[in-house]
């Protein structure tokens, strides 16, 4: 089992790098350039050892004369060293350039298939984290993949060039700088098994850790209200603290293996200084020029032994990071458009529920076996206590959701048959928690009807009680108001978004508590609007207050998932049972409120 689970892992980060490699060779001639160039870095490097022997060997032997070899060879050095940063910053520009595109490409997927992805996937998972796998786990995904092939190739030809140059010259003194190659592929082994499993709990407690963060902006009021300052700290402290231990745990690694590798390289040049003096006392072939050329190449040698073992740890801490992206881009869309949509029904807007019944994950059935029918051009009305799947419902007709058995038409057409797209830009919704984009007035109305021109987004604001208010901020509807419209009072955001829905003017309208956080006048005058509005289309409210319910054509009630009660108010009225007793708790709350005032 855990031979197989250990196959699984190594599969899985395979699978990483390959998938990170196609996005890079998306850009072939960017990628080529940078090997290119890394070549060419490494062939100059390596020829600079020989140049060096050959100087010295000329002035050992001959002495400086003039000085012109000297200066011959030293200026052919500093060419060779221009010439080698002059690669390297053509390297750096090409590299920077790739590496933006590979991000951007990165990000724009992760994106795109967030959007894509269904109301249940952000059910289960934290804002912050999904955040943190957008910008952070793309950011070290590239770094490793990008920066690690780079520098693997780089390396990799520089240990070629590099042997082949010391076997050249001396094979004895070769074969001594390989000695601790054995040791130094052990340490890399066991640091790398621990390396990625460490780099994993990192990626994961600095995503928790952006929740946190995310969770503190989002509800700074509600923080400052119940004074949670010192308890959100403690929270904060607490992860941030996981999180710094966890990133230790990852640093001490390597704060033994770089050193203890360092000091097992240096173990192969103490052998070649030792060698390289005894040939130079016993054959009168070595010359100190091949032993100052050989000391470079053993040190050249080392340094992308080294730099291997490092890729190994920044390649680590990439697949910890690609997993978590590839982690969301393979999620399962669950809710998708079919492959063959059938068009939206023109005429007939009936909304039907046949025999459904659905569950949120685990939890028991919300609603069992309900059937019901919303007609054509109608206003339906839903009660029922707090829970009893009325929002449930209204997830459902825009399939936020899909049913667990059973189906949901709209006319004679199944939900799940009909273009995504064209269900909900068919629908008009109008939620409790309105939500408004970090734009001005103007740009989330428009929003519902990109073309509309200034004096329909003035009529919309009017009929939905919002002008005055409107009016009255600092630059009209150009104002900005804010991340998810926080600079506005929950009944104004209301009213922003019944102007947008009225805008809009759909076939089909749900309105879920869309007046609850707005005054019993302005309620009034929003509901004669809403009756224009309603007119001929097919309309589900959802409410609480007897005023917006009452005028409906037909009342459901709804109790633990279940239709118990259905028809006008005169009629359920006369019925005496569940919305009776509702309809007289409504009155009496009202009565104390006043009494109260």
């Amino acid at each position: 089992m855990v031979h197989c689970s250990i196959m699984m892992k190594h599969g899985k980060s395979k699978k990483v790098i390959r998938r990170v490699g196609a996005y890079l060779l998306e850009h072939k001639w960017l990628f080529g350039m940078t090997l290119a160039l890394a070549t060419g870095m490494t062939l100059l490097s390596v020829s600079v050892p020989s140049v060096i022997q050959r100087v010295m060997d000329k002035i050992f032997n001959d002495g400086l004369g003039e000085g012109d070899y000297l200066m011959r060879g030293i200026g052919l050095i500093a060419v060779l060293f221009l010439t080698k940063e002059i690669f390297n910053c053509l390297r750096i520009r090409v590299n920077n350039k790739l590496e933006q595109k590979v991000i951007f490409k990165l990000r724009r997927d992760l994106h795109d298939k967030l959007l894509d992805l269904p109301v249940s996937f952000y059910d289960k998972r934290k804002s912050g984290d999904i955040a943190s796998r957008v910008v952070e786990d793309v950011q070290n995904v590239e770094r490793a993949i990008l920066d690690g092939t780079e520098q693997g190739v780089t390396a990799t030809l520089t240990l070629i060039g590099v042997t082949a140059m010391m076997f050249f010259q001396e094979p004895r003194l070769a074969l001594l700088v390989f000695l601790p190659l054995p040791v130094l592929g052990i340490m890399a082994y066991r640091y790398s098994k621990a390396s990625k499993r460490n780099w994993t709990l990192v990626r994961e407690a600095s995503g928790d850790l952006n929740s946190i963060l995310v969770e503190d902006i989002q509800g700074n009021r509600l923080i400052h209200s119940f004074a949670l300052k010192d308890r959100e700290k403690a929270r904060f402290d607490k992860i941030g603290r996981k999180l710094e231990k966890r990133s230790l745990q990852a640093m001490y690694r390597w704060s033994i293996q770089g050193p203890g590798a360092s000091f097992t390289s240096s173990l192969g040049i103490l052998a070649v200084v030792g060698m390289g003096a005894y040939l130079l006392e016993t054959d009168p072939g070595f010359t100190t020029g091949q032993l100052f050329a050989f000391l470079l190449y053993a040190n050249m040698f080392y340094e992308p032994v080294r730099q291997l073992v490092s890729i190994n740890n920044l390649v680590s801490a990439g697949k910890a990071s690609g997993e978590r992206v590839f982690e969301v881009l393979d999620s399962e869309v669950a809710i998708a458009s079919p492959e063959e949509p059938v068009p939206f029904p023109a005429t007939n807007n009936a909304i039907s529920f046949d025999s459904v019944s659905f569950a949120y994950g685990e939890r028991n059935s919300i609603v069992s076996d309900l059937n019901f029918r919303l007609p054509h051009g109608s206003t339906t009305a839903l009660v029922g206590p707090t829970g009893s799947g009325k929002s449930t419902i209204a997830n459902l007709i825009l399939r936020y959701y899909d049913v667990d058995r059973g189906y949901v038409k709209i006319g004679d057409a199944d939900i799940r048959d009909l273009k995504l797209e064209d269900l909900r830009s068919q629908i008009g919704f109008v939620s409790q928690d309105p939500f408004l984009f970090d734009a001005s007035v103007r740009e989330n109305l428009l929003l519902a009807a990109p073309t509309a021109a200034d004096d329909e987004l003035q009529k919309a604001l009017r009929v939905a009680h919002a002008w005055d208010f409107v009016n009255l901020l600092p630059e009209g509807w150009d104002t900005l108001i804010g991340e998810r419209g926080v600079r506005l009072s929950m009944g104004e955001k209301q009213r922003l978004t019944l102007a947008r829905a009225m805008l809009k003017s759909p076939p089909v309208i749900i309105l879920d508590e869309a007046t609850s956080s707005v005054d019993v006048e302005t309620e009034k005058g929003i509901q004669r609007a809403l009756a224009k509005l309603t007119r001929n289309k097919t309309t589900l409210i959802i409410a609480h207050r007897l005023s917006t319910i009452r005028d409906a054509d037909r009342i459901l009630f709804l109790q633990n998932g279940e239709i118990i009660e259905r028809g006008n108010h005169e009629e359920l009225l006369s019925l005496g049972g569940a919305y009776a007793k509702f309809c007289k708790y409504q009155q009496n709350f009202v009565l104390e409120s006043v009494s109260a005032d």
